[in-house]
């Protein structure tokens, strides 16, 4: 194992940390992953990679030696940890000649994992959450035996520090620790590591009075961050987070999306890996009123319209003014039905961000296939309203036949369709149709063979006051459930 510990410690002085190709790669399923921030974070750096048909396979569970490897991409960087090599057997089922002998090897003798009683490791098996989150504390530098994560109950203690330093920000549900950990959540639980900040520990010391010795064991404490990289994820702290140790040619800055959404920009060198828009405090897909975004953001005092900011599709509109977020409020409103309201909440300048992203119905004109100069797009004709600016193409892979009927969302900061979806087609008689005549504002709704389907704020198609009772529609559907297009079936 001498042998093996000398090739580490030459490898790491003699190369760089991490040596990576910079871009996000486009997996052929990136439809299916939750967490794209964090895979496409985690890919363009080399800790993880898809496989050799383009896609990712984000829910595939992750093995006990895949993890191994990923902790050592993230100590060692891609390049040095492809190195690794053990000249013994580090547990009697991971010979010399496994795929991740070296990554296994490396990881134990680190202390960042341990095997089995009997002697054994298990790389194919799957690992829980809470054994994941244990070998990342290792990386940040936590230490397994002083920090109680061995022995009984070792579980409980790293869920209290793994959570509490949020290695689980932005996960869909709770936390379940007991739980095989897939692809796509190891990739979520690193790139909250790169933002971490790790921790060290000052020597213990034995101190003998009389008959009675005291040892002195030190706690965790903050790295301390005097260098260059200081500020290198978000802001200069005099803290050294993961990334800033490990990953220098790596930075994340806010800024906002194509939809003023606050956002994480990363890059790779002077490389743009992606823009990712923050997590909603709040989110609403119809109306709400100003005081009930005062009460869900559960505030004790009003803020200024001075400290907010109010964006429809990517810019300001006159329709829908910032204005102050009070208690008792409930005239001014924002959003509709269809319209994805979001609100971002800042709570070290009290100030908000409120964003509105209409979605528009629209059919496919043209699909046309990729070519060596041009990725695969399709043509949008509008349906619906058409927003200002208009540029009818997309750039997708995904499959749409001539006429389908779609949604689309428009950034007219950007002046560009940013999604296509296929509408939720639904066919029947019309029982009950509800319009107002006074209100051109309120669509109101039709009931389509017992359920009731209220109108999105960018209906098009028959108007509802034209719709006859006990005559046969097709009505389409928005993401949401609302009605978005209406068409009298033919005879």
């Amino acid at each position: 194992m001498k042998k093996f510990l000398s090739l580490v410690l030459a490898l790491v002085m003699t190369m760089s940390l991490v040596t990576v190709s910079a871009g996000a790669k486009d997996f052929t399923d990136s439809s299916k992953i939750t967490y794209k921030e964090a895979v496409d974070v985690m890919s363009a750096v080399g800790v993880i990679d898809g496989y050799t048909d383009g896609s990712f396979n984000p829910t595939a569970t992750l093995t006990r030696g895949a993890a191994a490897k990923i902790i050592c991409n993230l100590i060692l960087g891609p390049t040095t940890a492809s190195a690794l090599v053990a000249d013994a057997a580090p547990y009697k089922d991971v010979p010399t000649n496994h795929t991740f002998a070296g990554y296994i090897a490396y990881c134990q003798k680190t202390g960042i994992i341990s095997g089995y009683a009997d002697g054994t490791f298990k790389p194919a098996n799957s690992l829980t959450g809470y054994a994941f989150m244990k070998m990342l504390l290792g990386a940040l530098g936590y230490d397994s035996a002083k920090e109680g994560y061995t022995g009984p109950n070792w579980s409980i203690q790293v869920a209290k520090r793994a959570l509490n330093i949020g290695l689980d920000d932005d996960l869909v549900g709770d936390f379940n620790g007991v739980k095989a950990v897939n692809r796509e959540e190891a990739c979520l639980y690193s790139l909250n590591t790169l933002t971490a900040t790790m921790v060290e520990y000052e020597k213990n010391s034995t101190v003998t009075v009389g008959n009675i010795t005291i040892k002195d064991q030190s706690s965790a404490k903050d790295m301390v961050n005097t260098g260059k990289t200081d500020g290198k994820i978000f802001k200069a702290d005099g803290k050294m987070q993961f990334a800033e140790k490990y990953f220098d040619n790596l930075s994340v800055t806010k800024g906002s999306d194509d939809f003023a959404r606050p956002a994480n920009v990363w890059k790779l060198k002077a490389e743009k890996i992606g823009t990712y828009a923050d997590t909603a405090d709040l989110t609403y897909t119809k109306s709400v009123d100003v005081c009930d975004i005062y009460k869900d953001l559960g505030l004790g005092k009003s803020i200024s319209a001075k400290k907010v900011s109010v964006y429809v599709d990517g810019v300001e509109n006159p329709d829908q003014p910032a204005r102050d977020i009070t208690k008792g409020d409930d005239k001014n409103k924002y959003g509709d039905n269809g319209v994805l309201t979001e609100v971002f909440y800042d709570n070290d300048n009290d100030s908000v961000v409120i964003t509105e992203v209409n979605t528009y119905v629209g059919t496919i004109t043209k699909t046309v296939k990729a070519t060596d100069k041009k990725d695969a797009y399709v043509v949008v004709a509008p349906e619906s309203e058409k927003p200002a600016n208009f540029k009818n193409e997309f750039e997708t892979d995904d499959k749409f036949e001539d006429d389908d009927y779609v949604l689309y969302t428009y950034s007219l900061k950007e002046k560009e369709i940013e999604s296509v979806a296929a509408a939720t087609k639904v066919e029947g008689t019309v029982t009950v149709a509800a319009n107002s005549v006074t209100n051109n504002s309120d669509k109101k709704a039709l009931t389509i063979n017992g359920t009731k389907y209220k109108a999105s704020a960018k209906i098009s198609g028959e108007n509802l006051s034209d719709v006859s009772v006990k005559q046969d529609y097709t009505i389409y559907l928005d993401s949401y459930g609302y009605m978005i297009y209406v068409e009298e079936n033919e005879a």
